[in-house]
């Protein structure tokens, strides 16, 4: 079973919305350094779901992987 950086959520429960989950410390400081996304309190990332391949081209460009689910 590979390993993510990143695992992005598209089923929540607002239309329009998915969420990013880093998995790890390399994947987060991408998120908040390189993107300077809002993190929530659970430490998932919200992402307009029209902008998801967007961000898992730009996250393969920075050699991360993403799990789409």
């Amino acid at each position: 079973m590979p390993n993510y950086d990143f695992t992005v959520v598209s089923d929540t429960p607002i239309n329009g919305i998915s969420l990013v989950i880093s998995h790890n410390e390399d994947a987060f400081n991408y998120i908040q350094d390189e993107l300077d996304y809002t993190i929530l309190k659970d430490g998932s990332t919200p992402l307009f779901s029209d902008a998801v391949g967007d961000f898992i081209s730009d996250a393969e460009n920075a050699h991360l992987s993403c799990e789409y689910v």
